[in-house]
């Protein structure tokens, strides 16, 4: 195995375990032999790929490291780290995705990326919807604490928008409370008729900015299977991007 295949695999190694490791480690996983282990640590060490915790003994990401991720943290913008990424969602599924942001208790689109199935209906960027009827909205508003969750169902904006339909609060609460836990919010035949959506929000550390990411698709398509499987695919993608942007509220459970 080369150098830079062995630096990929320890670095891999650490980014699967979501923590700091040790030597033990790296021979465990990687079953590499405990001098060879030692020195490569020790010459990732030197070159600044790696940093030591001498009290815990686990090697972190070093200063190179995180000065290369810093300088590019600079230049793209959270919307542009998400953007990427569903735009290879998009492709890989074929669904439409939405990128989309809460302003004043509603959601308000930002850029739709089109996929190959048609759907019934297409959200333009610049629209406006209340943000507990869409799964985009729940998974922002999952981010929430529970007094800010509490604020937000008693804004008169909020209250206005529910006296005029039949949505019980308790039950939005609930929802966006499944959201929470799960990760990811979903929608079959709400906002948008006959299209099913499923959703995942991610921030940014830097500046408390926070953004929701869904892929779209027809009502028809959308079964418990189909549904997961989205579910899976947007929570690895949330996950990635937080590793990015310092954000510590996405849930990393499965």
């Amino acid at each position: 195995m080369s150098i830079l295949q062995t630096t990929a695999s320890i670095l891999q190694l650490m980014v699967e375990l979501r923590r700091g490791i040790r030597i033990s480690d790296v021979i465990s996983h990687l079953g590499m032999p405990k001098s060879t282990a030692s020195r490569v640590m020790g010459q990732l060490e030197t070159y600044g790929y790696l940093e030591k915790d001498e009290v815990q003994g686990t090697f972190l990401p070093g200063p190179l490291l995180l000065s290369a991720s810093h300088l590019v943290s600079r230049q793209l913008t959270l919307s542009d780290h998400v953007d990427v990424a569903l735009r290879s969602l998009c492709e890989r599924t074929g669904y439409t995705g939405y990128i989309s942001m809460l302003d004043n208790q509603e959601i308000l689109v930002l850029r739709v990326i089109h996929g190959r199935h048609a759907l019934p209906a297409v959200t333009w960027p610049g629209s406006r919807s209340p943000a507990w009827g869409t799964s985009t909205g729940r998974a922002l508003l999952a981010r929430f604490s529970d007094s800010q969750l509490h604020d937000f169902f008693a804004s008169p904006r909020v209250l206005s928008q529910l006296s005029g339909s039949q949505q019980n609060v308790s039950a939005l609460v609930a929802a966006v409370a499944l959201a929470r836990d799960t990760g990811y919010a979903s929608a079959v035949n709400e906002s948008v008729t006959d299209t099913a959506s499923v959703s995942c929000a991610v921030g940014d550390a830097s500046n408390s900015e926070a953004v929701a990411f869904c892929l779209s698709f027809p009502q028809t398509l959308a079964t418990a299977e189909e549904l997961q499987r989205i579910a899976l695919l947007l929570k690895e993608t949330a996950i990635n991007i937080a590793r990015k942007t310092g954000d510590t509220l996405i849930n990393h459970q499965f």
